[in-house]
């Protein structure tokens, strides 16, 4: 270990001295840099002076050489001479010579001119030779003495022509880009341009040496500064039919507008007009619709550009450039850049669909698909107008959504494109025939490994959280992320970049919508899912609405499993949700899904003791107050509400926090709300076996509510049987009698009773409640008004061995059987054979006897209902009971006007001293001597038989 040590430290001593050496040699280039520009500036001065002194020279031998002059003239008419051949001409002189005689005789106009104009001609060729003659040109101190030419004839019209010629052939080299501005040249160029405003060659010239010399990013400012851009923009307005003019301008303005302060100025200057006439004079130019496009690719990068070039209908002729060309190349890249610009308007959107746009770009991608810049903009663009619904889909429509995906898939490490491609798909995404199409064209794995290989990328990340997130929506997308593993990395980007909110944000509204399957709710936990959520996303610095909204919304997805109840509390997700709804209470959707995940997080012992402890009741309570008229949060309220009540304790909180006020209130408002209903008769029904909370339904019209919901929701089994259980707890009231009379209380336990007749809970409850009001004479009345005997009847047939139904069944029947009207009725449905049927079934229960002879000894005194006794032939029965229960004061009673009355009847007469009943009253009458009643039928039955 020590010798490996020792070679480390070795290796990092030699790293250090070459450090060492490349800082000298660096500081040494330095050094030589700054010599060279001092010679380079020192060459400059003399070649001045030079000049200066051969102006001089020329002053004062002007009469003494004029030989020399004279020679140099001839001889440079000589060489134009148009007969010569070119390449021979070029083997007579050189520019070296030229450039001599043009320094020699400065102020001579035709030698100025005649040697620009060879020296425009000798560099006017393609552009490698150009480039080679413009660095020799520039070798001999060339570009100095064209300047001195342009400037000493300003009104000569062929040497400013030609000059400028030259500098714009010679300025594509970028050396010289630099030295014509250092040399002072732009100014000249751009007067000669304004001087000379009808000149088509030097406007001509003038624009195509701007457009070479804005190649430079000085230069560019250089020329806004002189004031070029105005002459450029007259040139295409006053030759807007010269072809070239109009393609050497928009070339121009396009180096020129990479500056920012530059594409204000061209707007201000009335310039994209021009341009858009341009594309529009000559559509069939390609180079023309290329610069164009480019141009204005630039210029709209500015807010306000992008209005005008719509106000301008400059859009138009860039998308139809796409069309007319849509094999050339930069067109379509330069199309689809200006588009992508213009596009962030909101108007512009709708317009590029409007004018048929969107086609050719998608047109472009499938004609260009291993393009990657093409690519690129496609994608960026649709990702641009994808923003407007209707753009969305026709985009689908048109079948773009498959060439953005094979983008995806066909250049996987091109960061831009799988950057533009999630955002595009993203916008695409939020249309729902929409998600369908990306599944269905395999578009979600892209999505994926676009996570997966740029996972250090937190604009990806972001993007493919988002689209996730929208395609998620759709459940068979969601199986599909997870089987394609798309869980790990929505979570992976949120452990990555924990303080970043956008990726926070997105990557849990992605498993939010996950999480609705439940495999992928395992797949979430078992990945600590839940855990990042809760952890992350509650950092105080994404203390924001729109998280905890995720945070809500999330849990009360995670909560619907039992395990994650658990986890939830001991992540203190419970605390979380409770700030949530205490901070934002007046946010609709976090109290929606706050209460919710209350709801399903109450369901577990622990977790509701939890709540409370933590007041997680009161923002349960406070959601109802605020959003009364709000019917899913009252709906999740009383789902929670309900669960709290099942504990005593929480049961006591909600009181003293007004949840009794707060649940009628909410059923009053929403009475035609099953779920509401239901809850809040449930609710009710737990808290009204309490004394003073009974008093409390009954002062907040609780009881209205419960009749009101049995009678709006007659088939709901659960609220008919939570109602019962309410009125049964509180029929002890004196008032309640008459309340339930009032509110149509009868007619929902009747209703109720008819349309449950096989449930024995809501026979049995309908009955216990109508046993205790048919003590009411006007209950009675609404009983037999609504029915209510043959349902009482029906019952009793119904649940012929059930003791309970039987027993409450004869308490109604006892009560109500003394009427006449009730005792036929009776008679016509079957009451005696149900009645008798009870005595049979149950011999040896005395409380259903007497009940039942107590009926009996009611009926017995209609004609027809004695009759129908008498056709049962069961006078043995009564006899039989009679001796069953012979210490039976009432049963002896009853039994003895039972039998009286059958006496009457002269064939009856003999079956009850067969059934040995004359035995069995003469008990009657020794054990019961003071009971007036059984003396007296007693004897008179005697008498009778």
């Amino acid at each position: 270990m020590e010798q490996i040590q020792n070679q480390i430290n070795e290796l990092q001593k030699r790293m250090n001295e070459k450090d060492n050496q490349i800082n000298e040699l660096q500081k040494r280039m330095d050094e030589k840099d700054k010599q060279i520009k001092e010679l380079q500036q020192n060459l400059f001065n003399i070649i001045q002076n030079n000049y200066n002194n051969n102006i001089d020279n020329y002053n004062n031998n002007q009469n003494t050489k004029p030989e020399k002059e004279k020679k140099a003239e001839n001889f440079l008419e000589s060489f134009l001479n148009e007969n010569q051949n070119e390449k021979e001409n070029e083997k007579l002189i050189s520019i070296e010579e030229i450039i001599n005689l043009i320094n020699q005789f400065p102020k001579n106009e035709k030698i100025q001119e005649n040697g620009c104009f060879i020296l425009e001609k000798i560099s006017t060729k393609n552009e490698e030779i150009q480039k080679l003659k413009g660095i020799e040109i520039a070798k001999y101190q060339g570009i100095l003495f064209i300047l001195k030419a342009i400037n000493n004839f300003p009104n000569n019209q062929i040497i400013q022509e030609k000059s400028i010629s030259i500098l714009a052939n010679i300025a594509f080299d970028s050396q010289n880009q630099i030295e014509i501005k250092e040399m002072k040249g732009i100014e000249p160029i751009i007067k000669s341009i304004i001087n000379f405003p009808n000149n088509r060659d030097i406007q001509f010239q003038g624009i195509r040496c701007l457009n070479n010399l804005a190649l430079n990013n000085e230069n560019q400012i250089e020329i806004r500064e002189l004031k070029g851009i105005k002459p450029i923009i007259n040139a295409m307005n006053n030759f807007s039919k010269d072809i070239n003019i109009q393609s050497e301008s928009c070339d121009s303005l396009f180096n020129i507008s990479h500056n920012e302060k530059n594409k204000n100025k061209i707007k201000e200057l009335n310039g994209i007009e021009p341009i858009i006439q341009s594309m529009i004079n000559f559509p069939n130019d390609e180079y023309i619709q290329n610069s164009g496009c480019k141009v204005l690719t630039n210029i709209s990068i500015n807010d306000e550009n992008k209005i005008q070039i719509k106000e301008l209908n400059g859009i138009e002729p860039i998308i139809q450039s796409m069309i007319n060309f849509p094999n050339n190349r930069d067109i379509q890249f330069n199309g689809c850049e200006a588009l992508i610009n213009i596009s962030i308007n909101k108007e512009n959107k709708i317009q590029i669909r409007e004018l048929n746009g969107i086609e050719p770009i998608i047109q472009s991608m499938i004609n260009f698909p291993n393009d990657e810049d093409i690519q690129n903009s496609g994608c960026k663009v649709l990702s641009n107008i994808s923003i407007n619904d209707e753009n969305k889909i026709q985009i689908k429509e048109l079948n773009g959504i498959e060439p953005i995906i094979q983008s995806m898939i066909n250049f996987p490490n091109n960061r831009d494109i799988q950057f533009n491609g999630c955002e595009a798909l993203t916008n695409i995404s939020i249309n729902k025939e929409n998600k369908i199409q990306i599944k269905e064209l395999n578009g979600i794995e892209p999505i994926i490994k676009s996570m997966i290989n740029f996972p250090n990328d937190k604009d990806i990340q972001n993007s493919g959280c988002k689209v996730l997130s929208n395609i998620s929506i759709n459940d068979e997308n969601k199986i599909q992320i997870r089987e394609l593993n798309g869980i790990e990395p929505i979570i992976q980007s949120m452990i990555n970049f924990p303080n970043d909110r956008d990726i926070q944000f997105n990557g849990c509204e992605a498993l939010t919508n996950l999480s609705f399957n439940k495999e992928n709710r395992i797949k979430i936990e078992e990945l600590n899912g839940i855990e990042i959520i809760i952890i992350n996303l509650t950092k105080s610095v994404f203390y924001t609405q729109e998280i905890y909204y995720n945070i809500c919304k999330a849990l009360s997805n995670f909560s619907l499993d039992e395990e994650n109840k658990i986890k939830i509390r001991e992540l203190d997700g419970i605390s979380q949700i409770r700030n949530a709804m205490n901070s934002w209470y007046e946010n609709e959707e976090i109290q929606k899904f706050g209460l919710k995940t209350v709801y399903n997080l109450s369901t577990d012992k622990d977790n509701a003791y939890y709540l409370k402890n933590i007041n997680g009741i009161e923002p349960v309570i406070k959601a109802m107050i605020n959003f009364s008229n709000n019917e899913q949060i009252q709906e999740k309220a009383f789902e929670a509400l309900f669960n709290f009540s099942k504990n005593s304790m929480n049961l006591d909180k909600i009181l003293e926090l007004n949840g009794i006020e707060m649940i009628i209130k909410a059923m009053i408002n929403f009475s035609k709300n099953q779920n509401i209903q239901n809850q809040g008769c449930g609710f009710l029904s737990i808290i009204s076996n309490d004394k003073f909370k009974k008093i409390k339904i009954l002062e907040l019209n609780g009881i209205e509510m419960i009749i009101k919901a049995m009678i709006n929701f007659p088939t709901n089994k659960n609220i008919q049987n939570q109602g019962f259980k309410v009125l049964m707890n509180i029929l002890d009231n004196k008032e309640i009698k008459s309340t339930i009379k009032k509110i149509n209380g009868i007619e929902a336990i009747i209703q109720s009773m008819i349309n449950f007749t096989k449930n024995y809970n809501i026979q049995n409850k309908g009955l216990e409640i109508l046993s205790i009001l048919s003590n009411d004479n006007e209950i009675k009345n609404a009983i037999k008004e609504l029915n209510g005997i043959e349902v009482i009847i029906q019952a009793m047939i119904n649940f012929s061995t059930n003791e309970n139904i039987q027993n409450k069944g004869f308490e109604i029947l006892s009560n109500i059987s003394n009427d006449n009207e009730i005792k036929i009725q009776i008679g016509e449905i079957n009451g005696i054979e149900t009645i008798i049927k009870a005595i049979i079934n149950f011999p040896t229960n005395q409380n259903i006897q007497i009940k039942a002879f107590e009926s009996l000894s009611n009926l017995i005194d209609n004609k027809e209902n004695k009759n129908k006794i008498i056709q049962l032939n069961r006078i043995e029965i009564i006899i039989k009971t009679m001796n069953n229960f012979p210490n039976s004061e009432l049963i002896q009673k009853f039994g003895c006007l039972i039998l009286y009355h059958i006496s009457l009847n002269k064939e009856n007469k003999m079956e009850i001293r067969r059934s040995k009943g004359n035995e069995c009253i003469k008990q009657a009458l020794k054990r019961f001597p003071k009971n007036q009643e059984i003396q007296n039928f007693g004897k008179k039955t005697l008498k009778n038989i």
